[in-house]
């Protein structure tokens, strides 16, 4: 017997996470700098112009929708008027003095605890100074703000809550109407005593947002319908609390009545008791998982875009892939609707860091969008089944667009795709309800249109008749991406219809299809190609399919010729294969399928114009550890942008106008060159006109949930038919992590000086646990359960550590030959980080000066 080591990680939250806080010192005067919370439903983005703190509030579901059906996501006739996620308002506190002004700074801090979700702000100059705290709480739901000053004489502060709404400029700012300039009319403002209100009726439903000020002597007004004020008695000092919530009609019938029912309770609760409340659910999240690093950067930013994820995904719809929770100018969002390919990515990291709950608001729409999905598939396809468009509004509506230009007529893979990250929350989770509700109806629902889809061959063979590649612009027969999705798919509707003891003659079907299915279509690597990666012409490597065009293989070296469609999509069809379709990785090592992969895998660069395409996973898949290092440092340096960790849809230095974010501070007079869609005797007229090009920024989830999948699948899989730790992590890293993976199994690990220490399993299921031996093979191990008892072994091949496990049980294993001892144990824990880090051209935070780095004059 044996003395669990249940002591082998001491993990102090608050004191670790403390090191890798958000730290300002010197003021965000610009929107897309700000520093952002929110508790997964409401949120604000933060930042001081120089006469006030400034916060713009956002929810997940104050829709502005058109009228329920079918859409055009590229049509003339509904630009600015269909779907859009409008923000709720601005809150404005105005301390009477310029105190961010950086002329008159002495001394300026701002910071994003990560641990408590919570920002703070200090300004300190002749003037006077400033301190601040807010953080959004989930129960109350409410934004909660703590304000202090002490000024160099007496003046007046003036609290203000407006809305001032704005076209949504949704075709990525390159058509606009005039009739939309200030967005959906019918904006309502109120004051009374302490509160501070707006209404705002929409297209489609009616929201509201309000405030409540604690504390200070004042008085409150209406200025207009659409902003309100409290102006406090003038004094040299001041402190009060303030609570603001947001509410609308699809929650409750009344919902200016339900923010004063959710402000009552706050202030029943009072700040300190749901401060209090609010640090304790995040530790608790954060207790979940955890990662250790060699490179400070590389694990700070993990945690932030882990922070801005469940800041924004526990509402009623998932965050938006531009901007999540955290637009900043008013409501311009372009690329309204969600478009699949970028909407899916910032889900791919969640299950394997531990937080499956954050992936629900997706699968509620996923569910919720089957039916839409399926009158798709009937009307604009004519097929059975459910076909889920590149692009759906948030009721389900789905993309009829027929300009095959476009890339989402032919587009086949969404559904594939979205079924298959159903089924992987039920293999993380074993929850036998959500599979029977929300993953196997559209499982099935998409297998029965594939169904329809195929055609069976004179080979006898299964194929694609005609789709094409992503948003690719060909037509593709045996497309490689609707090929590796079936084959992921189909046998995981088979399982799952197994356990729920359904469709019998829907799983023969789809078993049928799964051992007859056309083969992927291989190709060489052509003379003309100009390779972005490692790779010799006449050298074997995946293709896209057949070309319609032609009957040659389909790639994306094919030349941009007027008879050959320019392929849109980089690389990111002929990888499909290894992600996201998971049909190999390290567990093939050796195999022809891996080498054929591996090889069209080095054939491209690592980093793309576009930080959407998932290359890095694929190498971390396939155990690529001799790269990972420096990519992972190039693909930050090429994408994240803001200095609180968000991450941009472009890469840095990017000349395309596209990038707003890119224009430096001399060329803000740059412009866009827009089209004017006005209707004229019911017809579109198109003028034309030019809008500065600054106010566009924002910020994408895209690449930075690339970067945090890819670190997840260095340090473990479980995709294939065993768990591997460390499996692309570089030889000379020293790191530890505690991960998720499928079959409920919460995996910790350390590596110290190239060899694992210790590994410990927590089995939430009582599954059977597989893990690929760390060590060599000729070294025996023991497995240790919590009572000390050793665990009997379960025959494994090629080394494999194989034992049962008992639900909610933990086992630890080690080498025999080298037993844990007390160095092996891991401390997490850390110094509180004081200033901004840097890594090549990318910061997180600001440095101090005005923005030179020159520090402050006192």
């Amino acid at each position: 017997m044996k003395t669990f080591a249940s002591g082998l990680v001491e993990f102090d939250v608050d004191g670790f996470l403390s090191q890798h806080d958000i730290v300002y010192l010197s003021p965000p005067e610009q929107g897309f700098e700000g520093l952002h919370i929110g508790n997964g439903d409401l949120g604000a983005m933060s930042w001081t112009p120089g006469n006030r703190l400034h916060f713009q509030i956002n929810k997940c579901d104050t829709w502005d929708d058109k009228p329920p059906g079918m859409f055009r996501a590229w049509g003339e006739q509904e630009e600015e008027e269909a779907t859009s996620l409008r923000h709720v308002g601005q809150l404005e506190i105005n301390p009477g003095f310029p105190l961010f002004d950086w002329m008159y700074l002495e001394d300026f801090k701002a910071r994003l605890d990560l641990a408590k979700a919570t920002i703070s702000w200090f300004a300190k100059g002749p003037l006077g100074e400033v301190r601040c705290s807010a953080f959004a709480a989930s129960e109350p739901a409410v934004l909660a703000i703590h304000y202090r000053d002490k000024l160099a004489e007496g003046t007046t502060r003036r609290i203000r809550l407006a809305r001032w709404g704005s076209r949504v400029f949704a075709h990525w700012y390159r058509w606009i109407r005039r009739h939309r300039y200030l967005g959906p009319i019918g904006t309502q403002s109120g004051a009374q005593d302490n509160e501070l209100w707006i209404v705002q009726p929409t297209g489609s439903l009616e929201f509201a947002v309000a405030c409540r000020i604690e504390g200070p002597c004042g008085a409150s007004k209406r200025i207009n319908s659409r902003c309100s004020e409290f102006e406090v008695e003038a004094s040299k000092e001041c402190e009060f609390y303030l609570y603001l919530t947001a509410c609308t009609s699809e929650q409750t019938k009344n919902p200016l009545a339900k923010c004063r029912e959710t402000l009552e309770h706050a202030q029943r609760e009072g700040f300190e008791k749901i401060s209090k409340a609010h640090h304790s659910h995040w530790r608790m999240f954060w207790e979940k998982s955890f990662v250790r690093l060699p490179d400070d950067y590389l694990e700070n930013l993990w945690y932030a875009n882990l922070y801005q994820t469940a800041s924004s995904s526990q509402g009623r719809y998932p965050p938006h892939f531009i901007n999540s929770l955290w637009s900043w100018n008013r409501d311009i969002r372009p690329w309204n609707h969600y478009y699949h390919w970028n909407q899916q990515q910032y889900t791919w990291f969640l299950h394997s860091s531990g937080h499956p709950e954050l992936f629900l608001p997706y699968a509620q729409w996923a569910k919720e969008a089957l039916p839409g999905a399926m009158h798709a598939a009937k009307t604009s396809r004519g097929k059975e089944g459910a076909f889920y468009s590149d692009v759906a509004n948030r009721r389900g509506d789905q993309d009829e667009s027929t300009d095959d230009w476009t890339g989402t007529e032919n587009n086949l893979t969404p559904g594939t795709q979205i079924a298959a990250m159903l089924w992987q929350h039920y293999q993380f989770t074993a929850d036998r309800d959500y599979l029977e509700q929300y993953a196997y109806p559209v499982m099935r629902e998409v297998v029965r249109f594939y169904l329809d889809v195929l055609e069976l061959g004179d080979d006898g063979l299964f194929h694609i008749p005609l789709s094409c590649p992503y948003e690719g612009t060909g037509t593709v027969r045996d497309t490689t991406t609707d090929l590796a999705c079936i084959r992921q798919l189909f046998p995981a509707f088979v399982v799952a219809a197994e356990e729920l003891g359904k469709d019998p003659e829907l799983q023969r079907q789809a078993k049928d299809v799964v051992s007859k299915l056309a083969d992927f279509v291989t190709m060489q690597i052509p003379e003309y190609a100009k390779l972005s990666g490692v790779g010799q012409a006449g050298e074997e490597v995946m293709s896209g399919g057949i070309n319609l065009e032609d009957g040659e293989p389909y790639h994306v070296w094919l030349p941009d010729t007027p008879e050959k469609k320019r392929v849109l999509f980089s690389c990111a069809f002929q990888i499909a294969p290894i992600f996201p379709a998971a049909l190999v990785s390290v567990d093939d090592k050796g195999s022809e399928f891996y080498n054929l992969m591996a090889r069209t895998l080095r054939a491209f660069d690592m980093q793309d114009s576009l930080g959407i395409f998932g290359q890095l996973i694929s190498a971390a898949r396939m155990g690529f550890k001799d790269i990972l290092a420096e990519e992972l440092s190039q693909w930050i340096n090429n994408y994240q942008w803001f200095p609180q960790g968000l991450f941009s849809y472009y890469k840095r230095k990017t000349q395309s106008g596209d990038a707003p974010h890119a224009t430096r501070a001399c060329e803000r007079t740059a412009t866009f060159h827009v089209k004017i869609l006005d209707k004229k005797d019911g017809k579109v007229t198109k003028e034309e006109t030019d809008i500065p090009q600054w106010p566009f920024a924002h910020c994408g989830l895209e690449a930075s949930s690339i970067f945090h999948t890819t670190v997840n699948e260095m340090l473990l899989q479980s995709c294939g038919k065993r768990i591997h730790l460390f499996p692309a992590t570089p030889d000379d890293w020293d790191c530890a992590f505690r991960l998720h993976a499928r079959g409920g199994f919460v995996i910790t690990s350390s590596r110290k000086s190239g060899q694992v220490r210790f590994v410990t399993v927590e089995s939430s299921l009582g599954n059977t646990c597989t893990i690929a031996s760390p060590w060599p093979k000729d070294e025996d191990w023991h497995v240790w359960d919590v009572s000390g008892d050793e665990v009997k072994k379960v025959a494994g091949d090629r080394g494999d550590i194989a034992f049962e496990t008992v639900a909610r049980n933990s086992y630890m294993i080690e080498l025999k030959s080298e037993p844990v001892t007390e160095e092996d144990k891991l401390s997490l824990a850390g110094s509180v980080n004081l200033q901004s880090k840097h890594l090549r051209e990318a910061i997180l935070g600001k440095k101090g000066g005005c923005g030179r780095n020159k520090g402050y004059a006192p």
